[in-house]
């Protein structure tokens, strides 16, 4: 590249980006540089404002609340409870409202509410009221490249429903080969036991013949998944080929079933990955330069163009990129049924990160599709989300 020392090709690598650091196979870098290694999962104390929650304001409340004993009026008093004096949060407005729950399910809203004797009540003033969430992409106990999810179903669970998430929904990853259906057996055997909040399952469709085609039937009809995923990327993995891609859309649609991609051009990556492992470059910075924004954004397109060949609705998972979300606001401008779905670390953060001088902090925001070097695209994605341009936004 003109005017560049480094003296070879680096994709999206220009005169005004950090060098990236280079070492040989047996090398490796010091991840100190005299600097202490942060904890990757260390966050700051929020301050809030009066009328807000704090985590620990909420846990010290369910603790003492759990350490309460029950007192039975009668045989069902214990499965009643009432939320009185807070701000309940819907998707059309806030107001100040009572909630009356029974039996785990919301049958009373309102001021005034008649309510039996012996309902359990929480005082919520001046706290928020808000429905639990659902984490619509999670990947407990993930097994890939290696490396194992440090969350299994019960601690991520746990962990959701402490952060006010009541629902997750994760991905049943099949080996190529490996039949849908007796994968997804697998994977409910390993987190009925476990589970502490409800949960669904996506299935992947990680490669495509007859038995695919009649077991993705299989699990929409007699095991109530509605949503299958597909990879343009992780080539000799995960990937799906163009052709069998149609395919596949084509019969989600028939099922009434969402189509899910991961969009990035897994043959660009993998001839990158050589380029960039052939120059020495193996630190975590060369994990963007291998798939650099165009890269999602060509295969976003791509995806959407399939897709809307056959009318099947699509949703394009963790959208990481501004060019990415542009193509997502196209395609609907022009009446496709798209959906976007940026995440929590695209929101926050970016790939600035991925040339810290220590290796351990750098290494921690690797993620695929990458975060991106510009420092403007969390704001351009939580934009998108305000604007509804985007819809979904998961921390997995």
């Amino acid at each position: 590249m003109a005017g560049n020392d480094d003296g070879g090709w680096f994709p999206g690598l220009g005169n005004n980006k950090p060098k990236p650091r280079r070492m040989g196979k047996a090398d490796f870098f010091d991840p100190a540089s005299g600097r202490s290694t942060p904890d990757s999962y260390s966050m700051n104390q929020v301050t809030v404002d009066s009328g807000g929650v704090t985590e620990e304001i909420v846990m010290e409340q369910a603790t003492e609340l759990a350490a309460q004993p029950v007192v039975e009026v009668d045989g069902s008093s214990q499965n009643r409870l009432l939320i009185k004096n807070g701000k309940v949060v819907n998707a059309d407005g806030i107001e100040d409202a009572d909630v009356f729950i029974e039996n785990g399910v919301i049958t009373q809203l309102g001021r005034n509410l008649i309510i039996p004797g012996g309902t359990r009540t929480i005082d919520a003033r001046g706290r928020y009221v808000m429905p639990g969430g659902i984490d619509t992409h999670t990947h407990m106990e993930l097994e890939l490249m290696g490396a194992t999810a440090v969350d299994d179903f019960y601690q991520g669970t746990k962990a959701a429903i402490a952060g006010g998430t009541t629902m997750i929904m994760d991905f049943v990853l099949p080996r190529k080969g490996e039949s849908l259906v007796e994968a997804f057996g697998n994977w409910r055997r390993k987190a009925d036991p476990k589970v502490c909040c409800d949960y669904a399952l996506h299935v992947g469709v990680t490669w495509w013949s007859d038995q695919v085609k009649q077991e993705m039937t299989e699990l929409a009809k007699n095991h109530g998944v509605n949503s299958f995923k597909m990879f343009m990327a992780y080539k000799d993995l995960y990937m799906i080929r163009d052709p069998d891609l149609y395919k596949i859309f084509e019969h989600c649609k028939e099922l009434g079933a969402i189509a899910q991609v991961h969009a990035e051009n897994g043959d660009i990556i993998a001839e990158n990955t050589k380029k960039l492992l052939e120059a020495g470059i193996t630190g975590p910075e060369g994990h963007e330069m291998s798939r650099p924004e165009d890269v999602e954004a060509e295969a976003t397109h791509r995806a959407c163009v399939i897709a809307n060949q056959v009318s099947c609705p699509l949703y394009v998972v963790h959208i990481m990129s501004k060019m990415a979300a542009d193509v997502i606001a196209l395609k609907r401008s022009q009446g496709a049924v798209v959906y976007g779905e940026p995440i929590a670390a695209s929101l926050g953060s970016d790939g600035t990160n991925y040339h810290h001088t220590c290796w351990r902090h750098a290494a921690s925001h690797v993620l695929s599709p990458p975060l991106r070097p510009d420092p403007e695209t969390p704001d351009y994605l939580v934009q998108m989300l305000a604007e509804l341009t985007a819809h979904f936004t998961w921390c997995e």
